[in-house]
């Protein structure tokens, strides 16, 4: 008998934890509800072009919705994330409109027969204390059970014990196969993770590589086309003065005057190379002065929002300052902006760069150019790119960088 204690006072425990696990249960069901009516309300609300700001929000939420179902399930399971595995660190766009089109309905499922059993728990183990003072009009009869009188109601707690034991027997089952449901949903287990975690790092490193190439035939075409010939014209002009030094004094000083300008040229000319390939501020100063500088020499008006950022891994600041210095150059050349605005922040981990415009809109990556190679640059880390630029604007490109990968 003594050894049953432990077992019964384990279901009990278990029960009493799937009981809060159905109660966020339910909560995430109609959470999940509102948002996937909000989502589909605000998709008819694109197309007369008002409504793009409000649906990227509730696409965010419909995203973290789905990641905190993911932790609410590993925890009720007491699973950690690898066994498990979520392919990507926040959920996919489209896998948490689906889950949350599932959960809508098997979060109901869950929550509203534990809330049955809960109440029938209740009602029949008080029934004794509160019958005799319904009227005789109103029938008290919890689990079917028709109680009349004192004898009668002596013995609901006996149909409370009952529910009890369904409680304790069903809601856990329930629980469970509700946390199952949401990893299976949500998460990418065992090989298939393994596979998909395969191919995204090849072709991390692809990208990488192509990037690295890109940036290695920009910095020969740089020194190609502007620093290499302003030292061939140094070069000739010094010959010139080596010619003209003994016939013409005054004229070999003019040729060594220009000599000394177009020198100095050269020279401007590099130092914006190697400023090109890793700024010293940037290393110096860290990422908020670098950018402060960048938005100062900007084509149009921008501001800088930056708070309280820390010093980053020096790969991360200068992916960061690049995606800046990419989307700048974007906005001055294709956007017709007035003014621009750029905000970083860095939380759990991970820095947000996010780059605004009140230009025209409509800006299209498919041609590649400068969206694209911001993305690619942003994969090359592991990060994420999100470009939302609806016609008449305003453009936004917000790239998620993790700060260790």
């Amino acid at each position: 008998m003594g050894a049953l204690l432990p077992d019964r006072g384990a279901a009990v425990s278990r029960a009493a934890r799937s009981a809060r696990y159905t109660v966020s249960t339910g909560v995430s069901s109609l959470h999940a509800w509102l948002l996937l009516s909000g989502f589909l309300f605000t998709q008819a609300l694109v197309i007369l072009l008002v409504g793009a700001p409000v649906l990227r929000r509730l696409a965010e939420l419909l995203e973290r919705s789905s990641e905190r179902d993911v932790r609410l399930a590993r925890a009720h399971l007491a699973r950690d994330s690898e066994a498990d595995g979520a392919a990507h660190a926040r959920a996919e766009f489209w896998t948490a409109v689906r889950w949350s089109a599932v959960n809508s309905l098997a979060g109901l499922a869950c929550t509203l027969p534990a809330f049955v059993l809960a109440v029938g728990v209740i009602v029949s183990l008080t029934c004794p204390l509160w019958w005799w003072m319904l009227p005789p009009s109103i029938a008290v009869s919890p689990g079917g059970y028709p109680v009349d009188s004192w004898p009668a109601a002596l013995l609901t707690p006996l149909v409370g014990i009952a529910y009890l034991g369904l409680f304790v027997f069903c809601v856990p089952r329930l629980a469970t196969g509700h946390a199952l449901l949401a990893l299976r949903m949500l998460t990418t287990p065992g090989k298939a993770r393994l596979r998909t975690r395969i191919a995204e790092v090849t072709a991390l490193r692809q990208t990488a590589l192509e990037a690295h190439g890109l940036e290695l035939r920009r910095i020969e075409r740089d020194l190609h086309d502007g620093t290499q010939n302003r030292l061939v014209a140094v070069r000739m002009q010094l010959g010139l003065v080596e010619r003209l030094l003994a016939e013409d004094p005054d004229r070999s000083r003019e040729l060594i005057a220009a000599t000394k300008s177009a020198a100095e040229d050269a020279l401007k000319e590099l130092r914006n190379v190697v400023r090109s390939i890793y700024p010293p501020i940037l290393a110096d100063q860290g990422l908020a002065t670098a950018v402060a500088s960048l938005a100062s020499r900007s084509a149009i008006p921008c501001t800088v929002d930056v708070r309280e950022l820390p010093r980053l891994p020096a790969a991360v600041e200068t992916a960061a300052y690049f995606v800046v210095t990419e989307a700048l150059t974007n906005v001055a050349k294709h956007s017709g902006a007035a003014s621009a605005r750029v905000a970083i922040r860095e939380h759990g981990g991970e820095v947000t760069v996010e780059v605004t415009d009140d230009g025209r809109g409509g800006a299209d990556e498919r041609g590649g150019g400068g969206l694209s190679g911001i993305r690619q640059r942003a994969a090359a880390f592991e990060g994420r790119t999100r470009i939302t630029s609806p016609p008449e604007g305003p453009t936004t490109i917000e790239v998620r960088l993790p700060c260790a990968f």
